[in-house]
């Protein structure tokens, strides 16, 4: 191996340590030097002119510069197989760098390469509806399948649905976590967290062997809407995590997007201030995906298919019924349905994930469908 001192990551994991400089700062000097060793040679006259220094804080790392210690050893990653992948680096997410806090390094456990294909995040609530999760897991796997790398946090709930459908598609799903990238947390995300690392990756900006803080969580959300073209919310309460997401995403220019849901649940009211607040509504990853088009890969536009071209005329019209609102199975009895057509459609449908079944005998649709004409 070669000597530690000649490693070229060193001065970047030196910066990485710097915390009391914060992100802005740091990233100003990357923006400023284009390399850290710049920076650390760099004299006072220099570094009083980057936005954010004062002469105290140039006095102070001009004292540390010369001494500080990396925050992990270069050695450390390569026993645990992790990359830095540095701000110029070529694969560092090139939206990140626009932000003004754009980390130093992330640190990569998997494939972070996007082949320029566009990335959008996926987050809500942790403690969502099933309505919810089969609704991110519907629209992560159709927006994958358009071309779109799906971004999220691993946390349970939402973010985990939303990695599961781009899975499901066969395609590349990011996951941005609030700790290091070889801590398993949340540790019942164990299996998910191995099925990304084989399509996908795991970044951070904390080193190994960090462990979660709840403060972290929201200074991990300006990474998660900074490398996307757009931020989705499914669900999210009131004080919802998601919500930090989307207001980041708005400061940062990008597009932020919501589904609106009841306007009864708790659940709802995070996704309805957004609308509020000027969210672009949306109720089908269609729109999305008409939204961004000309940004999307030739080949996926080109091999754009009806989606439910396996319904019949008969299903169309049932699923039609249950695309706005949950609906009973008494009510479908009183519009005319027959009682033995009705429940072996609604069975059949329920196979083919085109509904679910909720609570008091009602069915809603998962996707919203017209009726052929």
């Amino acid at each position: 191996m070669a000597d530690s001192a000649a490693d070229k990551r060193l001065p970047w994991l030196k910066l990485a340590a710097m915390n009391w400089l914060g992100a802005t700062v740091r990233a100003g000097l990357i923006k400023e030097f284009e390399i850290p060793q710049r920076a650390f040679r760099a004299g006072r006259g220099e570094l009083i002119r980057v936005k954010g220094w004062d002469i105290n804080r140039v006095d102070r790392f001009m004292s540390e510069a010369p001494t500080v210690e990396p925050v992990c050893p270069p050695e450390l990653l390569d026993r645990k197989g992790i990359r830095l992948v540095c701000f110029n680096d070529p694969d560092y997410p090139p939206l990140l760098r626009e932000i003004p806090d754009s980390p130093v390094a992330l640190f990569v456990s998997g494939d972070i390469d996007m082949h320029e294909a566009p990335a959008i995040a996926i987050v809500g609530a942790r403690n969502g509806t099933q309505m919810g999760y089969d609704i991110a897991r519907d629209f992560a796997c159709k927006l994958a399948d358009a071309g779109f790398v799906i971004v999220s946090g691993l946390a349970l709930g939402i973010d985990t649905y939303a990695h599961r459908g781009a899975l499901e598609a066969g395609e590349k799903t990011i996951a941005v976590l609030a700790n290091g990238p070889d801590i398993v947390y949340p540790r019942g995300n164990q299996k998910i967290r191995d099925a990304i690392l084989k399509k996908g990756a795991i970044i951070s900006e904390y080193p190994p062997g960090v462990i979660a803080r709840p403060w972290f969580f929201p200074v991990r959300n300006r990474i998660i809407s900074g490398m996307c073209i757009a931020t989705l919310v499914v669900e999210a309460s009131a004080r919802s995590g998601s919500l930090i997401t989307a207001r980041l995403a708005a400061e940062q220019n990008r597009e932020v997007f919501a589904i609106p849901g009841s306007i009864r649940s708790k659940v709802s009211e995070g996704t309805i201030s957004l609308i509020q607040d000027g969210a672009n509504l949306v109720t089908s990853p269609e729109e999305i995906i008409e939204y961004f088009s000309a940004l999307l890969p030739e080949k996926k536009k080109l091999a754009k298919m009806d989606d439910f071209a396996d319904l019949t005329e008969e299903e169309r019209k049932l699923l039609s019924f249950l695309s706005d609102q949950p609906v009973s199975v008494d009510q479908l009895l009183e519009k005319g349905w027959q009682h033995e057509r009705l429940f072996s459609l609604l069975l059949q449908l329920e196979m083919r994930d085109y509904l679910i079944k909720l609570h008091g005998n009602c069915y809603q649709a998962k996707t919203k469908v017209n009726e052929k004409r």
